[in-house]
């Protein structure tokens, strides 16, 4: 592991130098490719297999290429070429999905995937999407599953539960393709994930009432030659911010979301009109936790910002913009080396103890553990494993082990860097 600086604030996180090269070429205000451009071909096999299961794969494919090695503009090309031919699949996909639920007499909207373009990314194409999502109301979840299970589809899992997430088991085609290691294969089947709610205030302890005005403003939007229906602007922004403040304190992977964001949030630095209308629509309280994910922009990706959210960013509570200084590279070195500092971040944007405790708790101590036949079995970090010789019991006792040393040092770590930072506060 090597320290890299961003210029924007000074964050030091300990991340390899090819993956802090990257960010460096993925700046806003000033990119550099310097140091990407000198990599080793070692260092470009390691930074791809990273960047694949971090969905930045296409992202290095929108930089200037020419000075890559060949190997890996060859890779890139193809991947983006497959990744083109799959979005005509997400398509498909989508609309037979849509007409089933029309067809049922259940409204709904599209959130994340396609719906980032073009304003967050470019093209459709130039984004990977692995499943569809879709928000419907929760007295039609159940009317919207049996519609597309009427289709085929059926749930992947039954142990997902209402209250544990914010959508119903994942729905999926069984189909004879298998997997052959390309993350942008176009013959990939997509799953459906449907969402009974935008913001599950029960897992996060934290109360947003606003959220539920998001349905009433939806509308209806056209890209690559169809439509479909979505959030608006502005609460698409609050959907998309809360999304990576619900993956942050989930310890999931945010880099390509807030790299998504800094793009949207430096593209409409001068947009007067949207900014009004986003600082009208949302109460102060829900701008107060968008702004949490806008910090994160400016701190990885130094992205310009329109005066209204600096302003916000600036009203960020005293306590948490300590937290947020104090952590706020905590999510990338997560990528290669486990911490759970998100916990500091969460507790404190809880107002009762009560929660507190149910997050610590939940935190700290492991309430469930994937089965002999649980994918993760097979993955460490996201990245595969190699399984030749090797029994399923074999892997499922190695994927035992490492979690529990996982788990046990990340939370030795996590407690020993916040009772640090409480220490240092009082001397």
């Amino acid at each position: 592991m090597n320290a890299f600086t961003f210029e924007a604030n000074k964050l030091n996180p300990r991340i390899p130098s090819e993956f802090a090269s990257l960010l460096s070429a993925l700046q806003l205000s000033n990119p550099n490719t310097t140091r990407l451009r000198r990599l080793s071909d070692n260092e470009w096999t390691s930074l791809l297999g990273v960047c694949d299961p971090a969905h930045l794969t296409l992202q290095i494919a929108q930089l200037p290429m020419e000075v890559f090695p060949l190997w890996v503009i060859e890779r890139l090309k193809t991947n983006i070429a497959d990744n083109a031919l799959r979005f005509e699949r997400v398509k498909s996909t989508y609309r037979e999905a849509a007409k089933a639920l029309e067809s049922a007499g259940v409204e709904h909207v599209v959130i994340k995937g396609f719906t980032q373009s073009p304003e967050y990314v470019a093209d459709p194409c130039f984004r990977s999407q692995s499943d569809i999502d879709i928000f419907c109301p929760a007295e039609s979840i159940d009317a919207a599953n049996s519609a597309l299970q009427a289709i085929g589809y059926r749930p992947y899992t039954a142990q997902t539960k209402h209250n544990q997430s914010d959508h119903l088991p994942m729905l999926v085609r069984l189909e004879d393709w298998k997997w052959k290691g390309n993350p942008f294969d176009p013959e990939m089947p997509l799953s459906i994930e449907l969402h009974f709610c935008l913001w599950n205030d029960r897992v996060s302890g934290i109360c947003l009432p606003d959220v539920a005005l998001f349905w009433e403003r939806r509308t209806t939007r056209e890209i690559s030659g169809f439509s479909f229906p979505c959030l608006s602007s502005v609460d698409h922004l609050a959907y998309f911010t809360l999304h990576i403040l619900r993956n942050l304190i989930g310890s999931d992977w945010i880099v390509h979301h807030v790299r998504e964001l800094a793009v949207f949030l430096h593209s409409h630095a001068d947009d007067d009109t949207f900014w009004c209308d986003w600082q009208k629509a949302h109460s102060s309280s829900l701008r107060s936790l968008q702004a949490i994910a806008m910090y994160y922009a400016r701190a990885w990706f130094d992205c310009r910002l329109h005066p209204l959210v600096a302003a916000e960013i600036d009203r960020i509570p005293a306590t948490r913009q300590s937290l947020l200084r104090s952590f706020c590279g905590s999510a990338l070195e997560l990528m290669f080396d486990p911490n759970k500092d998100h916990l500091w971040l969460h507790l404190d944007c809880l107002s009762y103890r009560t929660d507190k405790w149910k997050v610590i708790r939940r935190a700290l101590i492991p309430t469930s553990i994937g089965s002999i036949h649980s994918p993760a079995v097979l993955t460490r970090g996201r990245r595969s494993i190699p399984i030749a010789g090797r029994s399923r019991w074999q892997l499922y006792m190695g994927y035992l082990f490492s979690r529990s040393v996982a788990w046990v040092r990340s939370d030795l770590v996590t407690l020993s860097r916040g009772f640090q930072r409480r220490i240092l506060q009082r001397l």
